[in-house]
Formats: C-alpha cells, sequence, structure tokens
C-alpha cells in the first residue's frame, strides 16, 4: 500500500499558494492601472480564486508525483526528455 508524505503534499500546496498570491496581486496592481473598474468584493474573490486554485494544483501535483513514484509499473519510471532506440 503506498502512504504519501502529507508534510511534502503540504508543503508544495502552500507554495502554490504562494505563487497564486502573487500572481493575483501583480495582476490586481495592473487592474488598479488600467481603466477597468472592478468592486472590492470581486477583487477580494478573485485574489481567493486564484490562491486556491493554484494551492490545490500544487497539492495535485505533488501527490500524483508521489504515487507515480511509488508505482512498481516501469512504464512510469521511463527516463523523460530522452529517446529510447530499440534497434
Amino acid at each position: 500500500m503506498t502512504r504519501l508524505r502529507g508534510r511534502a503534499v503540504v508543503r508544495t500546496g502552500l507554495l502554490g499558494a504562494g505563487v497564486g498570491l502573487t500572481v493575483a496581486l501583480l495582476l490586481r496592481a495592473v487592474i488598479r492601472q488600467s481603466t477597468v473598474e472592478l468592486t472590492t468584493a470581486s477583487q477580494f474573490w478573485l485574489l481567493v480564486l486564484l490562491v486556491a486554485g493554484c494551492a490545490t494544483a500544487g497539492l495535485a501535483l505533488e501527490a500524483v508525483r508521489q504515487l507515480q513514484e511509488s508505482n512498481p509499473d516501469p512504464a512510469y519510471r521511463h527516463q523523460r526528455g530522452r529517446s529510447q532506440r530499440h534497434d
């Protein structure tokens, strides 16, 4: 049975949330400098959705990486970026 390393998953989720927060704040600065008018509530929910989405993506990526790493099937362990020629 495969056991996920929870701390690594949570750490990657927090990293994703940090990236989402950075993108959201950058987008907020761009919106403030443009002629687009958004309400404060809309800006808040945009920030929440970006942070939550990036955090979820980080959690999912780390969980899938760990599951692939622990899978005994050799198809998951092939070298990426190198073409394997069988003559």
